[in-house]
């Protein structure tokens, strides 16, 4: 079983991404950045990969979340996160995402970028073989 991080905000994206997948994956959602703060400082080392929106701010927790977002997240993940864990940015921030891409490839993640809109259950699936590999690499 993988564990597969997903920050996302839109509960009608989490169950598409729910309904692709596959037995052997298990989905962690949270919904505002400020949440994923603690769920990387818990437990940064056991996801396989993250899938990672920009703008964060419909099921915001608290007011500091407001002002946080997916650019904010990328910091955290450069921080918290092994470099060997793929990242699927599938925000539709067009200008933010490509920034936060650049930011965590020059930190040494593979990043794959396709927005919400383009994405589909094969690119996804595509991406999880990137993340079932590295995952064997790393046990």
């Amino acid at each position: 079983m993988i564990r597969i991080l997903l920050i996302e905000d839109d509960n009608n994206r989490v169950t598409k991404i729910r309904s692709w997948l596959p037995d052997d994956v298990r989905l962690v959602h949270t919904a505002s950045a400020g949440r994923v703060l603690g769920v990387l400082k818990r437990d940064s080392n056991q996801y396989a990969g993250i899938m990672l929106d920009h703008d964060l701010q419909t099921q915001a927790a608290t007011a500091t979340d407001m002002e946080l977002s997916g650019s904010t997240v990328v910091t955290w993940i450069k921080d918290m996160v092994p470099t060997d864990v793929p990242i699927l940015i599938h925000s539709m921030n067009f200008s933010r995402a490509p920034e936060m891409k650049r930011s965590l490839e020059a930190a040494g993640f593979s990043v794959t970028r396709i927005a919400m809109d383009m994405l589909e259950q094969e690119h996804f699936h595509s991406w999880l073989n990137e993340v079932r590999d590295n995952w064997d690499d790393r046990e």
